[in-house]
């Protein structure tokens, strides 16, 4: 019988540690996030996180206008605070109808947690609500269609993960997530992306099955 507590997003303690000690060279996909925003956002819209989780990623952005971060998790959202320019909303993106204008909407590893049936009205909706030359950054886990590759690529991970958790941990969590997460392969989310409306991207960030695009309106 296992001794770890089943994964789950308004339990885990501690998430932005855990997220860095879970996905390969974070801090770097983080940075380059923070990099990018600056050649897209104009103070008259909005910056939005769709899956925000604690904020601490759009806290990061240099952008004085308003940030909106949304996710469906309450132990994961910090309170309001009245003096910032970020509101945070406890809400399901798949039941939103709007969303106010945007220079740059993000979604990091949030897709691969709506249900596949969802997740391009999800698409439509943040295209819809980014002005021309606005930006969406999305980063997604994906699995290989090559089962050499994905083998490969899946094992390495499992390597990286052993240096921080112990092996009934990791595959604890792999049990876990087939509840929560469904990834496809990266055509798959490009497919979805381009019937959105996007017709314009590059992949900015790779590593083993993690991989992060710049779409831009």
């Amino acid at each position: 019988m296992s001794s770890t507590k089943p994964f789950s997003f308004d339990t885990i303690e501690d998430f932005d540690e855990h997220i860095a000690k879970s996905i390969p060279n974070y801090h770097l996909l983080s940075n380059s996030i923070c990099d990018l925003s600056t050649f897209f956002l104009k103070p008259d819209t909005h910056l939005i996180d769709i899956g925000c989780s604690t904020g601490k990623l759009l806290k990061r952005i240099p952008f004085p206008g308003k940030k909106i971060g949304i996710d469906t998790s309450y132990n994961l959202l910090p309170p309001n605070d009245t003096l910032s320019n970020i509101e945070f909303l406890q809400a399901d993106i798949r039941y939103m109808n709007e969303l106010p204008p945007a220079s740059l909407i993000l979604s990091i590893f949030t897709l691969q947690f709506i249900p596949v049936a969802d997740r391009l009205r999800v698409l439509q909706l943040i295209y819809n609500s980014l002005e021309k030359g606005g930006a969406f950054i999305m980063a997604e886990k994906i699995f290989q269609p090559d089962g050499l590759f994905e083998r490969v690529f899946t094992n390495a991970y499992y390597d990286f993960k052993r240096e921080t958790f112990s092996t009934e941990e990791i595959m604890d969590k792999e049990r876990d997530l087939r509840k929560l997460m469904t990834v496809q392969t990266s055509q798959e989310n490009l497919t979805l992306v381009e019937k959105s409306g996007f017709n314009y991207g590059e992949m900015f960030w790779k590593f083993y099955n993690f991989e992060a695009w710049l779409f831009v309106k």
